[in-house]
């Protein structure tokens, strides 16, 4: 197989919506799995298909003949043998995964439910520091889509930018304030973000020095308050748009556009992130230069109305001097 495909190709959450199209567009499908019972549940729960009888199903007008035979799921044809790589079900290459001219090869197997692609590059580079997963496995990381990487003091103001803007003059001061007082020169960021709403919120694994933090907030007299063990602060002006948080603990600092109550409901009952669903799923906890994880559960049950755990794991590591992308959908 020698298509080009991009990053963003895969790293998508309509890619239900491209196996829709595949199978309703298509007159005979091969499927050389034996995941019947995923299969199953995505056909009948996520797309809707009526079963008529053993093997007769309909999904909007078209009619399906499908066919198991220990082999595979065959629809609208007649179950066919095919000499099959024991290790890889797709192999081949491609020059444009991270939009640069780097010759990328690839490898794809099934694995328990899960499609798992490793993408390596002997030419690809990336200006990343490695840091540690388990760093954060304690703490409570929430969210449809996140990324978590190692962040520069120096950028965060430019990290900031990338997810709020436009704020008022005094909310940039603000962030220029914040900059000065974070403790660490480099720290492991989360930016979470919504797939199915508009709620932002930035992790920042690193502790703030206080004093001058109260300094400011009783200077500026900005709105506040308490959640568990975080304080917060209310740093945008109400009439400028969206209102920014800033919430603050010891070891720690989380800016949002999720208001206290919220915030309150995730910190307390949303699972600490070394026991969300995907977690034990991470195979490079260490030393890795950039993790991002979907959480697509929510968006599959808004869009085709089903019940079905869904995720992707992707993992940018460097390894034998070989850059390597894992990208783990199930």
């Amino acid at each position: 197989m020698d298509n080009n495909i991009s990053f963003e190709d895969i790293f998508n959450p309509n890619y239900f919506n491209l196996l829709y199209n595949l199978i309703m567009d298509s007159s005979s499908i091969a499927i050389y799995s034996t995941e019947y019972e995923v299969f199953d549940e995505i056909f009948k729960k996520v797309f809707g298909a009526k079963q008529i009888s053993d093997n007769i199903y309909t999904l909007e007008s078209k009619r399906f003949l499908i066919e198991k035979d220990g082999k595979g799921i065959f629809l609208n044809m007649a179950p066919v043998n095919v000499e099959m790589n024991p290790d890889f079900t797709i192999t081949g290459s491609t020059i444009n995964l991270m939009g640069q001219n780097n010759l990328w090869d690839f490898f794809i197997i099934s694995e328990a439910r899960t499609l798992i692609a490793t993408f390596e590059s002997k030419e690809y580079r990336k200006n990343y520091k490695t840091f540690s997963v388990t760093s954060l496995e304690d703490k409570k990381i929430f969210g449809e889509s996140l990324k978590v990487e190692l962040v520069r003091k120096d950028d965060f103001t430019q990290y900031f930018r990338n997810f709020f803007l436009p704020v008022d003059e005094e909310s940039e001061y603000f962030i220029d304030y914040l900059k000065q007082i974070i403790v660490y020169e480099e720290f492991v960021a989360v930016s979470s973000t919504g797939i199915t709403n508009n709620e932002i919120a930035l992790f920042f694994q690193s502790p703030l020095d206080q004093s001058k933090l109260s300094t400011y907030i009783i200077q500026r007299n900005l709105p506040r308050g308490k959640i568990g063990t975080y304080n917060y602060y209310l740093f945008t002006h109400e009439r400028s748009g969206e209102q920014l948080y800033l919430y603050t603990q010891n070891e720690e600092f989380i800016i949002s556009n999720i208001e206290p109550n919220s915030m309150n409901v995730y910190l307390s009952e949303k699972p600490r992130f070394k026991n969300s669903i995907y977690y034990k799923n991470i195979d490079n906890k260490d030393e890795i230069l950039s993790l991002t994880v979907l959480d697509l559960s929510n968006y599959i049950y808004q869009n085709f109305y089903g019940s079905l755990e869904s995720w992707v794991i992707i993992e940018e590591y460097l390894q034998n001097d070989v850059y390597k992308i894992k990208i783990k959908i199930r």
